[in-house]
């Protein structure tokens, strides 16, 4: 999973594209704080959005298909705060 870690610096709603570059069927799943949203089944080439409203904190992204997660299809989401002098430029 590429990146496997991703900060987003501020919490609000998000816009993840997944994106199969291999050759099986994949998913994004994002779960963590209450969420708990997933993508359709990718085949290869095949490319999804998935739009999910994050609070700060830690959450955990992974391939829910087959056994993907445990043959190391997973990463980590984490959103700052967002107090203090934030300029709002990304």
């Amino acid at each position: 999973m590429t990146p496997d870690k991703i900060t987003l610096n501020k919490p609000g709603t998000y816009v993840f594209e997944a994106r199969n570059t291999g050759s099986v069927t994949h998913a994004l799943e994002i779960e963590g704080k209450g969420v708990e949203e997933e993508t359709e089944d990718l085949g290869a080439g095949e490319s999804a959005k998935l739009r999910v409203a994050l609070k700060p904190g830690k959450y955990e992204i992974y391939c829910p298909v087959g056994g993907h997660r445990e043959q190391g299809m997973e990463g980590t989401v984490t959103v700052k705060g967002g107090s203090g002098g934030d300029s709002g430029g990304y």
